[in-house]
């Protein structure tokens, strides 16, 4: 267990050379666009910014230090490093499965103003896709950073502008 929390650590402590962030990216935008347009037709994401910059800063506070660190530290750092030991492909599988579950659960235990959105089936099939890229990321870039990042970007674009989540 030790090995698995110093491997996450390293992968917390290691910065991407620009050729790693671009490959990140380049994988990334694409598959956003698609999980923006799953979400579109499934009635979980919309057109509807914020007009207040108080939503704004809460919205910054909350995709990044509430959804997106501890979301990549315990998926794509701890339980990847640790079912990566076993096969590298179905270590990715199992916690990008972990991930796309973990939204209804969560839905279910704590009440929030996006719980409708979280329990429906596109939400977790485009949590699915979104996962097994993040997963993809993290272990060809060997840090957890690119992953945390865009992870955070997707969680403030879609409540900054794709449904408004603190009315």
């Amino acid at each position: 267990m030790r090995i698995i929390f110093q491997e996450t650590w390293t992968a917390l402590k290691t910065w991407p050379d620009a050729g790693q962030w671009i490959a990140a990216l380049r994988l990334a935008i694409p598959v956003l666009a698609i999980v923006g347009f799953i979400g579109f037709l499934g009635g979980w994401a919309y057109w509807y910014p914020v007009d207040l910059w108080q939503e704004a800063v809460m919205a910054i506070f909350v995709a990044f230090l509430i959804s997106a660190i501890p979301a990549e530290l315990v998926f794509r750092g701890v339980l990847l490093s640790a079912l990566a030991k076993f096969s590298p492909r179905w270590g990715a599988w199992l916690a990008t499965i972990a991930f796309a579950s973990f939204y209804p659960v969560y839905a279910t235990i704590n009440q929030t103003k996006w719980n409708d959105a979280l329990a429906m089936p596109s939400f977790c099939f485009a949590m699915l896709i979104f996962g097994i890229i993040l997963s993809h990321i993290r272990i060809v870039s060997r840090s957890l950073w690119p992953v945390i990042l865009i992870h955070g970007a997707a969680a403030l674009i879609w409540m900054l502008v794709l449904g408004r989540q603190f009315n």
